[in-house]
């Protein structure tokens, strides 16, 4: 039996036959909590750039439910200036029926988070910052300055506007109101 202390040790094995050898780039040995931070902010990154896709993509579906708010609105609207025509036409369980989908409709973005807002009638003051004004109406049936007609309504999700009103508003005669100081 042989053990590895009687095997002789050649002398070419000892550390001067080890050589230097060429490196392809010097490598930068860093701390353990240099190398956690480092992989941290790449993961900080990471969440970062996909919380910003989520948000666009976010936006994006509540511009798409906003617009289909303004539509329901805009068919709500259609049915009202309808009623008469169709109820004449014996079309009134069609009318029930657009009702109820109309409701639905709404349900629906109601559920999603979405409430549409019709103005009209109310003060500019509490809706202003709401609406996008497209011109105005002056006559004596008019107060103050309201919301005379809602052409597209205010869309909000949560306290937030995602879609302004555009509204025509309504506001007493100038001329009217320069006539009575004069007398």
């Amino acid at each position: 039996m042989s053990s590895s202390a009687e095997t002789p040790v050649p002398v070419e094995l000892g550390w001067p036959a080890f050589g230097e050898r060429p490196v392809a780039a010097p490598v930068e040995l860093l701390s353990p909590a240099s190398e956690l931070a480092a992989a941290l902010q790449r993961c900080r990154r990471d969440l970062d750039a996909e919380r910003a896709a989520a948000a666009e993509t976010l936006a994006g579906a509540h511009a798409s439910a906003a617009e289909q708010a303004v539509l329901v609105f805009t068919l709500s609207a259609a049915l009202r200036r309808h009623d008469q025509a169709l109820a004449d036409a014996g079309l009134a369980v069609a009318q029930r029926t657009f009702r109820v989908l109309r409701d639905q409709m709404l349900a629906a973005l109601d559920r999603g988070g979405l409430t549409v807002l019709d103005p009209t009638g109310r003060p500019f003051d509490e809706v202003g910052d709401l609406v996008r004004v497209t011109g105005w109406r002056h006559g004596p049936e008019y107060a103050g300055e309201v919301v005379a007609e809602t052409i597209e309504p205010i869309v909000r999700y949560g306290a937030e506007v995602v879609h302004p009103g555009l509204v025509i508003m309504g506001a007493p005669d100038p001329r009217e109101g320069a006539d009575e100081g004069k007398t």
